[in-house]
């Protein structure tokens, strides 16, 4: 199995240890991942406000360098996901838009013909890796871990852009940390902003919004949260000392980037998943 592979800039920078539980759990289970080493940054949230254009043309590029090399696309942070498949939703239904793309990319010998199909981590190991083969693989069933899946906004809105399905009807993680053995639990906030996108005006917003997130899970009885986007990540496990002061209370909710989740069911060791780069230690999840 191969695929193209674009870790985006958080995991390959304040997350690193992301990107090393993703190469560790492709690894071992047969996935060849094509990193595209020459794709730039897809202007998170920020350039697509201030140049519509640019960031269009930003993101096709990305899949044109897959398509390259003849791959599907899969990423492993939740507003990449979102930036790519609208920037290839907007050139497919502007074939002006897509001329003027594929003008620019000639000049580097690339073009955009549509072919490669983006995905998330989390969809490609359910529907390409697949429940049976994932069930095989399982060395260490999690089935004492009690999981509260932290989708956040990027992966399941606008419900436009991922095929109209409502936001909260999404078990996609759910599914998956149960075929690891795990129980996941209800509590509110799962597909809620976590604030990451304010933190350049004000640590406020995420502390506020995140904290409830956090206190919500740990209420439901959680022993980690898991999350698919190293953003979302970096608000709920950065910034817990201040959400628990702002809220007069203790969390110490470990928070797991999902293929950390993924490795430890596939008995990876904790060491080589980068569990100890955590704020809230997580090294005792894998002891549970």
């Amino acid at each position: 199995m191969r695929i193209a592979f674009y870790p985006g800039c958080s995991a390959r920078t304040t997350c690193s240890e992301l990107l090393v539980a993703t190469h560790a759990v492709a690894d071992r289970l047969g996935v060849e991942l094509e990193t595209l080493s020459s794709a730039t940054c897809t202007g998170s949230r920020e350039i697509r406000a201030a140049d519509a254009a640019r960031f269009v043309a930003l993101n096709i590029r990305i899949i044109a360098l897959a398509e390259a090399k003849g791959l599907d696309l899969m990423t492993i942070c939740n507003t990449c996901t979102l930036n790519l498949i609208e920037a290839k939703q907007r050139v497919e239904s502007d074939s002006d838009l897509r001329a003027r793309v594929n003008s620019q990319l000639a000049e580097e010998g690339l073009v955009y013909s549509g072919t490669s199909r983006v995905t998330h981590l989390l969809w490609y190991l359910l529907e390409e890796v697949g429940e049976v083969r994932l069930r095989s693989l399982v060395k260490v069933p999690l089935s004492s871990h009690r999981i509260a899946a932290f989708y956040g906004c990027h992966i399941v809105r606008p419900p436009s852009t991922f095929g109209g399905t409502d936001a909260q009807s999404v078990r996609s993680i759910e599914t998956l940390a149960q075929i690891l053995g795990c129980t996941t639990v209800e509590y509110s906030g799962r597909t809620s902003c976590c604030g990451f996108h304010c933190s350049a005006q004000s640590d406020v917003i995420p502390i506020k919004l995140s904290g409830r997130h956090v206190a919500s899970a740990k209420a439901a009885g959680a022993h980690a949260m898991v999350t698919p986007c190293p953003l979302c990540h970096t608000v709920l496990d950065t910034y817990q000392d201040d959400m628990a002061r702002d809220l007069g209370t203790t969390l110490d909710l470990p928070v797991l980037h999902l293929p950390q989740l993924v490795g430890l069911a596939l008995g990876i060791d904790a060491a080589a998943l980068g569990l100890a780069r955590h704020v809230v230690p997580a090294e005792a999840v894998a002891r549970t």
